[in-house]
């Protein structure tokens, strides 16, 4: 994306009616940026960025960022990677807030491809694996968020802000949140995972889109004031399922609120959306506008899950890699299967399977198992190793179950496939068990 792209961001045809004198712009913390003042600061910056270079943008310096955002995106053939270099594991010259200029080749992307954007995915360990997207898509992921997520859940018109507690650095937030608020000039609000009255006062008067994971929404709603009226917000949580006990809690404190479960990945954007999460038997249908199939489906139908349109990278690169070929669609991370609804069920990462003793095990099969149970609101089963060096299954429980009570439900399981160390955690002790990011 160049300067004529935008230049359109700069006039009102996307402005809603009524709202194209009202300044708009970014709430962080107490900070406040108009989207305005971010593009001069962004083209004050501009003439400090070459032609053809590579930078990289920290998502969690404030405003800044955007500012640096659009000082890279209004300079032709630049490649913009939304991380941090420490986090790219490449040292970088800051040349201004937010902003890093990256070694001459860094970033192995030839000049005909110059990708705009690259997002590390949010399970990276250790070396981080980067998204990368072609330079012209973001108005049209904007866009496509509007028409295809939001509509459903705003009848009486779209968003008038856009919130989130989640990092910028995770792609749902930049694409869900970032690029919508940026090209259809509405106010986006950042605020923190344990302070969600930013939320509640927008609510008051205006129709919020907000954005956020079931474990943080959880830990917020029970510090919520009784007299919060969410019915103008919105409520998409990612993270692949949501538990019956956790929309129960979450509706029954966030008064109003339209609650939807959002499924999708760093490589292929949002997937599908259910709009009446609590069952956790699939995670909705296909968003429109996403194409989504299967590949080398078994005798059960299931297969790796494959995605075209708005928000999928091209391809993916670890830094000191090579890149994967550029493709027409990504291959998801997980397995999946459709049911007779056309609703997407997914039945364990490709990635998930782990060798226990000699035996393999899949993890993401013992969590459907032990979601089943009533009470259960998350888990998470991992391969543990002992001082002794010995392997066994470990299993973190949130909801109002104990031990013994999982330990039974598992004894349906082959007896490879049961958790030998089970603790349990209720919801308003769970911050314990998560990372800030709201994963256990």
């Amino acid at each position: 994306m160049g300067r004529p792209a935008f230049q359109r961001f700069l006039t009102s045809r996307h402005i809603p009616a009524g709202r194209a004198a009202a300044v708009t712009g970014v709430r962080w913390g107490g900070d406040f940026a108009a989207w305005d003042d971010l593009l001069a600061a962004g083209r004050d910056t501009a003439p400090q960025i070459r032609p053809g270079g590579a930078y990289a943008v920290d998502p969690a310096a404030g405003p800044s960022a955007l500012a640096a955002l659009f000082a890279v995106a209004v300079v032709p053939e630049t490649v913009l990677l939304w991380a941090s270099p420490a986090g790219l594991g490449i040292t970088g010259r800051r040349i201004a807030p937010a902003l890093h200029e990256l070694p001459e080749g860094a970033v192995p992307f030839g000049a005909e491809q110059r990708p705009l954007w690259g997002v590390c995915t949010s399970g990276s360990s250790g070396t981080p694996k980067v998204a990368v997207g072609h330079a012209d898509e973001w108005e049209q992921i904007a866009l496509h968020a509007e028409a295809a997520m939001y509509a459903d859940a705003f009848p009486e018109g779209p968003p008038e802000a856009l919130a989130t507690c989640l990092p910028l650095g995770f792609s749902a937030a930049f694409f869900m949140c970032v690029l919508p608020a940026l090209y259809l000039k509405r106010d986006l609000v950042i605020h923190p995972p344990y302070d969600w009255s930013p939320l509640y006062e927008l609510a008051r008067e205006r129709r919020v889109l907000a954005l956020g994971v079931p474990a943080l929404a959880a830990a917020a709603c029970l510090s919520a004031p009784p007299d919060a009226d969410l019915s103008r917000v919105a409520l998409y949580l990612g993270g692949g399922h949501l538990s019956a006990p956790r929309v129960e809690l979450i509706r029954r404190h966030f008064t109003g609120a339209h609650l939807s479960n959002l499924y999708g990945t760093a490589e292929t954007g949002a997937i599908a959306l259910d709009h009446d999460p609590g069952h956790n038997e699939h995670v909705g249908r296909p968003v429109p506008g996403k194409t989504v199939w299967l590949t080398g489906t078994d005798e059960r139908g299931i297969g790796t899950v494959a995605v075209a349109g708005p928000g999928c990278c091209r391809r993916t690169w670890r830094p000191g890699g090579t890149p994967s070929a550029p493709a027409d669609h990504v291959t998801g991370t997980d397995y999946g299967r459709f049911d007779s609804d056309g609703n997407l069920c997914l039945e364990g990462r490709v990635d998930g399977a782990e060798k226990l003793a000699g035996v393999l095990v899949r993890p993401r099969e013992i969590e459907r198992h032990i979601l089943a149970l009533d009470g259960v609101s998350d888990v998470r089963v991992t391969v543990e190793t002992a001082p002794n060096g010995l392997e066994h299954l470990a299993a973190t429980v949130v909801g109002a179950v104990g031990p013994d009570t999982v330990r039974a439900h598992c004894a349906d399981l082959p007896e490879q496939h049961r958790p030998s160390r089970i603790r349990c955690t209720s919801e308003q002790e769970a911050a314990s068990v998560y990372s800030s990011h709201g994963k256990l």
